[in-house]
């Protein structure tokens, strides 16, 4: 009868083990919003991000690379293409590369869509990995703040700037990375480093500044990095004048900031 009695409770506790890890819901291990997922040739390709809506600026996305095996693709090169069609014309904009994170076990990089999704454009990501591209459209929202622009410089160049959000601002100091691309075609952006900027902090609902920010200077490719004081909670816009050999490139591409 013991014996019995202990071959049904150990079988009751593998098959609780067995239960409790078929239903752990795979989302819930990387801890990413899986957008979307297609297979082409031999790859399946899922889309992750760090939230379910994508506003217009910049935006981590990453990808999930499995064969018809269902086995992990680790050790391949990955691109991303963002295309905006707006019917008479298609246009791309700025793009960080995936590279694999073995953290996450996914492959990371980022996009900075220009404008949000509207009647008369609408975005799609095309993923190349492993000899396979898929297409995925996105809807991309109106951020609540102005997080990134285009800016006509001195020079006849196009810049776009872009704030990379940090996962939480705070009054007092904060870590300051914007991210700056030159529009050398309709779809080429490269990373811009050869900047000098002056940083200008307003409050323009209380009419005033703050002390104590750091300028920010190159980290490569294209990337910024410097420090904001936040005085108080409430509604900021960070100025940036952008020089070249002294020259002023820019004199005042901007974000708006709401905490």
């Amino acid at each position: 009868m013991n014996r019995i009695f202990s071959c049904a409770i150990l079988c009751a506790m593998v098959f609780t083990a067995c239960k409790k890890e078929a239903v752990k819901p795979a989302d819930a291990i990387i801890n990413k919003t899986r957008l979307a997922e297609a297979t082409n040739s031999n790859t399946t390709i899922t889309l992750w991000s760090d939230n379910a809506v994508l506003p217009a600026g910049y935006n981590k996305l990453y990808v999930s690379l499995k064969n018809n095996q269902g086995n992990e693709i680790k050790n391949t090169t990955v691109t991303y293409t963002s295309i905006m069609d707006m019917g008479s014309m298609k246009h791309s904009s700025p793009a960080e590369q995936p590279a694999y994170n073995n953290e996450l076990k996914l492959y990371e990089g980022a996009i900075v869509f220009t404008m949000p999704t509207s009647e008369t454009g609408t975005w799609q990501l095309n993923v190349t990995a492993n000899d396979a591209t898929v297409s995925f459209p996105l809807t991309i929202s109106t951020p609540p703040q102005k997080q990134s622009g285009t800016f006509v410089g001195t020079d006849e160049n196009k810049y776009v700037l872009a704030l990379v959000p940090p996962l939480k601002w705070q009054v007092g100091l904060n870590d300051l990375d914007i991210l700056i691309n030159r529009k050398a075609s309709s779809m080429d952006f490269p990373a811009d480093d050869g900047f000098t900027i002056e940083l200008i902090t307003e409050m323009p609902s209380m009419g005033h500044g703050s002390p104590n920010n750091s300028n920010p200077i190159s980290a490569g490719s294209g990337h910024y990095k410097g420090k904001v004081n936040y005085t108080m909670t409430g509604d900021w816009r960070l100025h940036f004048k952008l020089k070249k050999n002294d020259m002023v490139i820019v004199e005042d591409a901007y974000v708006d900031i709401l905490f």
